[in-house]
C-alpha cells in the first residue's frame, strides 16, 4: 500500500559550512561527530549591545532578530583551524553559509560575523580536546526549503 509518503533521512555527507569572505573557506571537514556538533542560537534583545558615538549617536542592528550565535566544534586536528585561529587574532568580520541538502534541507547564511571566543585548550592522557568555538552573527537569516 502505497501512502505518498516519502521517506527522508538526515545525511551528514550533506552537510556544509562555509566562510564566504574575506576569502571562501569550506570549514565542514573537521566538524566533531557527535549528537550536537553545531547550535545555532538567537540572542536576546536585552543581551544586544548599543554603541554610542560621541555626537550621541546609537548604532544598534534594526533586526534583533537576525542576531544570532553558532557555537561550531571542531576535532583538534581539523585543516582548518589554523585559518579560523587567525581570523580571530585578526578581529576580521566575515561571512558564513551554512547549508543541508538532505532533510531536512536548510540554509543559512550571515555577512557581518566575529569569533567572540577563540576555545580553550585541554590538554590529557589522549591528546587534545576538541575546539569550540562561538561566533557571532549579526544579521542572521535562515530557511528550511521544502
Amino acid at each position: 500500500m502505497d501512502s505518498g509518503y516519502k521517506k527522508r533521512l538526515f545525511d551528514f555527507d550533506k552537510i556544509s559550512v562555509q566562510l564566504l569572505t574575506p576569502f571562501p573557506l569550506d570549514i565542514t571537514e573537521g566538524l566533531v561527530l557527535k549528537d550536537s556538533f553545531l547550535s545555532i542560537s538567537p540572542v536576546a534583545n536585552n543581551q544586544v549591545n548599543y554603541k554610542v558615538g560621541l555626537g550621541g549617536e546609537v548604532l544598534v542592528s534594526e533586526n534583533f532578530n537576525q542576531v544570532h550565535i553558532l557555537q561550531i566544534e571542531f576535532i583538534p586536528t581539523a585543516p582548518h583551524i589554523v585559518e579560523i585561529d587567525l581570523l580571530k587574532k585578526a578581529k576580521t568580520q566575515f561571512g558564513i553559509l551554512i547549508q543541508n541538502n538532505s532533510a531536512p534541507k536548510y540554509k543559512g547564511t550571515a555577512s557581518e560575523c566575529r569569533i567572540l571566543e577563540k576555545p580553550k585548550i585541554d590538554i590529557g592522557t589522549s591528546g587534545f580536546g576538541d575546539f569550540t568555538y562561538k561566533i557571532l552573527m549579526t544579521d542572521y537569516v535562515d530557511v528550511f526549503i521544502p
